[in-house]
C-alpha cells in the first residue's frame, strides 16, 4: 500500500466512528482545554502517540513504522475531536446523511485541516467547503501532498532520528498546528487562510524557542557536541523552506540566554510545552547530570515556574511512558522505560547530598515527619494515613528546600523508599530512631557505664 493509500485508509478508519461531542456547544477556551487533555492523554504532547486500535499493520512492521501510523492516527482523531467539540454538522449523529455519505464527508474535511497545515490551503478550502463534491483524484493529490509532508516531519523516511528530542519536539508542534487550525475551521465551517497564516506563524515561533533551548540545553550536556550534530541532521532531514531552514539554523548556532529567551514566551501554553521539552532532552539518557539540572532550574525561574509544578512535569512524564511502552518501541526509552523514573532518583539523590544539614534539620523541627521516616527506615509499613501525613509534611519541607518539592507531584510518594534509604537517620535524636514500645513495655535498660583502665 503506498502512502497516499495509507494516509487515506488511517483518515477513513477515524472517520468512521463518529466522536462523542458535549450536549451543547462549548466556548472556545473550553475546546482548547479539552483537546489539551487528550493532547496528555495520547503522548502527541510529546511528539508521539500512543496505540491506536484503528490502526492495522502487518506483524512484520518495523518499530518506526508502527510509531509513525499511531501517531498519524492520533494525529486525526484529535482533529476529529476538535470538529466533535465545534459540534460541527458531519461530525454529530443526525438522519439527514446516509452513514456512508456522512463517513466520506469527515474523511475529507479532516484531510482538508492536514492538507491547511501543509500549505495546501486553497485546495484545503475548496474541499473542506464542500467535502461531497470533489472528485477522486483531487482527494488523491492533497493526500499525497500530506503524506509526504507528515513524512519528513517525522522523519518517516528514514534515519536513525527517532527518539532524537529535538525530533519528537517537532513533531509536538506540528500536531498543535493542527489542532489550532482544526478548532478554527470546524467552528466557523471553513477553513480561513488567514487563520491558517497566523497559526503558521505560530508554530515558527514555537519551533524557534524550542531549537534555542535545546541547543541552550546542549552546551552543558556532557555529549553536546554528539546532541549538537544530531539536531543539525533533524533539521537537515526535515526539508523545510530555505527562510525556514536558515532561521532555525541560526537559533542553533547561536541561542539566546535562557533570560533574554524567556520573555518571548508569553503564552502560557508555549511556556509549559519549553519546560517538558526541556525535560525531556535532559531526562532521555537516563541521568541528570549538573549541567542539566542547572539548565532546567534557570529554566524554571526565568519562566516563573514553581517547583511543585517543576516536579509535577517530571513525574507525569515519566507516568506517560511507563503507561505506554508498546507505543514508543521507536524511541530510545522504548526498551527500558523505566529510565526517566532511573533519572529522577538519580536527581534526588544528588538533591539530598547537597542540601541534607537543612533537610534533616527540618525533618528534626516536624517531630512526627522524623519518627514515621526512622520508622519506614527499620522496615516497618507505613499505614494509608501515616504515608498520607508524611506526604503533607513533606510538602512542607519542600516550601523551603525545592529539592523535596517532587513529593508534591501525583505519584511523587512512589520515591519515598528511595529519600529514606538516602536519610542517615542515626543523625536524628535517638527518640525519633527508637521504635515505639508497646503498652506497659518498660524501656530498654541502659547500657552499663564503660570502666576506664585501672578504675
Amino acid at each position: 500500500m503506498g502512502s497516499t493509500d495509507w494516509l487515506l485508509a488511517v483518515v477513513g478508519a477515524v472517520a468512521v466512528r463518529v466522536t462523542k461531542g458535549p450536549p451543547h456547544r462549548l466556548g472556545l477556551h473550553e475546546r482548547r482545554d479539552r483537546l489539551e487533555v487528550m493532547l496528555r492523554a495520547s503522548g502527541l504532547a510529546y511528539g508521539t502517540g500512543a496505540v491506536d486500535p484503528a490502526v492495522e499493520l502487518p506483524p512484520d512492521a518495523v518499530p518506526g513504522a508502527r510509531a509513525f501510523a499511531h501517531f498519524v492516527a492520533g494525529l486525526v482523531r484529535l482533529c476529529a475531536k476538535a470538529a466533535a467539540l465545534s459540534a460541527a454538522p458531519y461530525f454529530v449523529e443526525g438522519p439527514e446523511l446516509a452513514p456512508d455519505v456522512a463517513i466520506d464527508a469527515r474523511r475529507n474535511q479532516l484531510l482538508a485541516v492536514l492538507g491547511a497545515v501543509a500549505g495546501r490551503t486553497k485546495e484545503s478550502a475548496r474541499l473542506f467547503a464542500a467535502p461531497l463534491a470533489a472528485r477522486v483524484a483531487a482527494v488523491q493529490r492533497l493526500a499525497a501532498k500530506v503524506a509526504t509532508r507528515l513524512s519528513r516531519r517525522y522523519l518517516a523516511l528514514g534515519g536513525p532520528f527517532a527518539g532524537i528530542p529535538l525530533h519528537n519536539g517537532l513533531c509536538a508542534i506540528e500536531v498543535r498546528t493542527c489542532a489550532s487550525v482544526a478548532l478554527a475551521a470546524f467552528a466557523h465551517g471553513r477553513i480561513s487562510p488567514a487563520a491558517t497564516r497566523i497559526a503558521d506563524r505560530a508554530a515558527l515561533v514555537w519551533r524557534c524557542v524550542l531549537v534555542e533551548l535545546l541547543s541552550g540545553l546542549a552546551a552543558g550536556q556532557e555529549n553536546g557536541r554528539e546532541v549538537a550534530r544530531s539536531m543539525d541532521q533533524v533539521l537537515r532531514a526535515q526539508k523545510l523552506p530555505a527562510p525556514e531552514y536558515r532561521l532555525l539554523q541560526r537559533a542553533r548556532r547561536d541561542p539566546r540566554p535562557i533570560e533574554r529567551l524567556a520573555p518571548a514566551m508569553q503564552a502560557p501554553a508555549l511556556r509549559r510545552f519549553a519546560m517538558e521539552q526541556v525535560l525531556l532532552a535532559a531526562l532521555v539518557d537516563r541521568k541528570f547530570d549538573a549541567g542539566e539540572i542547572a539548565f532546567v532550574e534557570r529554566l524554571a525561574v526565568a519562566l516563573g515556574v514553581e517547583a511543585e509544578e517543576l516536579a509535577a512535569l517530571e513525574v507525569q512524564v515519566d507516568n506517560f511512558y511507563r503507561q505506554n511502552r508498546d507505543a514508543l518501541t521507536a524511541l530510545r526509552l522504548a526498551e527500558t522505560p523505566e529510565g526517566l523514573a532511573d533519572a529522577l532518583t538519580s536527581r534526588l539523590q544528588a538533591a539530598v547530598a547537597d542540601n541534607l544539614d537543612r533537610i534533616l534539620q527540618e525533618i528534626r523541627e516536624t517531630g512526627e515527619l522524623a519518627q514515621l521516616l526512622a520508622r519506614a527506615s527499620a522496615g516497618a509499613t507505613l499505614t494509608a494515613p501515616e504515608k498520607k501525613k508524611v506526604r503533607a509534611q513533606l510538602i512542607d519541607v519542600a516550601k523551603t528546600i525545592p529539592a523535596l518539592a517532587i513529593f508534591a507531584a501525583p505519584g511523587g510518594m512512589l520515591l519515598l523508599p528511595l529519600l529514606v534509604k538516602l536519610l542517615p537517620f542515626n543523625l536524628l535524636p535517638s527518640s525519633f530512631a527508637d521504635p515505639p514500645r508497646r503498652a506497659g513495655e518498660l524501656p530498654p535498660a541502659l547500657p552499663e557505664p564503660t570502666r576506664k583502665a585501672g578504675s
